[in-house]
């Protein structure tokens, strides 16, 4: 009994640490997606030094910090993130990484499958390479879906494909990819100097809900086939 209103006090204390927490490792990409919500592409010049990353990671460890959500930017553009990873993992703190694929080549895709602690999801956004690249720029399509075969092939089967869709429905898929799919409906927004500036009109009516913006303008509707 004393042992189970001591767990029970723990709880209610709440936890020393989150269990996990986002970080966008880079601000640079190699993309230039209409809805980046971070208005991605050049690095910014107070980007963390490989040793400032390191030691965030540590404090991370000692804080038991399950797993990092890692993002961008484009994470992989970081010459140093490859040692990033591998010191993440060996400090047994989680890592799940959003990329696009360009820059996950077989060799790279071995590397990851060999490490534990590690998740990876590739972003798509359409059904096939007409309206995915509308979005994300021409190329990208099949540059992702390179990146999940040779994930497949290095005998990562575990990875996300996240889908993103302009239309409350399912994305239904030409080619499934191998890993597992996570569809979501979201909101294009261009990018987000811009959304924020429409945002603007909210701090004098802070409790009415904004008018959703034209999503067909913004984006290419998905077909079924």
């Amino acid at each position: 009994m004393a042992a189970e209103s001591s767990l029970r006090d723990r709880f209610e204390r709440g936890l020393d640490a989150p269990i996990c927490l986002t970080w966008e490792l880079t601000w640079a990409c190699n993309l230039a997606c209409v809805h980046c919500l971070s208005s991605s592409g050049r690095r910014d010049p107070d980007e963390l030094t490989t040793a400032e990353a390191a030691a965030l990671i540590d404090a991370f460890a000692s804080l038991q910090v399950f797993y990092v959500n890692v993002g961008g930017g484009e994470p992989t553009i970081r010459g140093d993130f490859f040692e990033l990873l591998e010191h993440a993992v060996a400090k047994k703190v989680g890592v799940k990484f959003s990329t696009n694929g360009t820059r996950l080549d077989a060799a790279r895709a071995r590397r990851i499958a060999s490490m534990d602690y590690v998740d990876v999801q590739i972003s798509i956004d359409g059904a096939d390479a007409p309206t995915n690249d509308a979005v994300r720029g021409r190329g990208s399509f099949d540059a992702a879906v390179r990146a999940m075969r040779a994930l497949a092939d290095a005998g990562m089967q575990g990875f996300k494909v996240s889908v993103r869709s302009a239309e409350p429905r399912a994305v239904p898929l030409a080619h499934r990819p191998p890993g597992h799919l996570d569809g979501r409906l979201v909101l294009p927004s261009l990018r987000a100097r811009s959304a924020a500036r429409r945002a603007e009109p909210l701090r004098r009516r802070p409790r009415r809900l904004p008018r959703r913006p034209d999503r067909r303008r913004l984006c290419v509707p998905l077909r079924d086939p």
